[in-house]
């Protein structure tokens, strides 16, 4: 029995390592650039993947394929974290930035 629940432990751990995705990660973001995004300093921060993840599925492209869909709206993601970097910078807490050119590297 020991042995039977160690290897749910195990696998547990090893199956969540795997599905955390890429530690750094660069998003389309349209006309005014690629937005660098430190995937892993999020999910630090945050320790809940479904605060991002309740708009989209944690796939590779699903952002700009739910957008040509229509399933995501232009600026759905982006007021997102906006609203999320100024309500932690109101708190008085470390926050990401707010300003279109501090993501956007043209």
């Amino acid at each position: 029995m020991g042995l039977i629940v160690f290897g749910v432990v195990v696998f547990s751990i090893a199956f969540a390592a795997v599905n955390k995705g890429a530690e750094k990660m660069v998003l389309n973001g349209g006309k005014n650039g690629k937005v660098p995004f430190p995937h892993a300093v999020h999910q630090t921060t945050l320790n809940d993947c479904k605060i991002c993840h309740q708009l989209f599925p944690q796939d590779q492209g699903v952002i700009d394929r739910l957008k040509s869909e229509g399933k995501l709206k232009k600026k759905q993601l982006m007021k997102q974290c906006q609203t999320c970097h100024r309500k932690m910078k109101k708190a008085g807490s470390k926050a990401g930035p707010t300003r279109c050119k501090a993501c956007h590297s043209g």
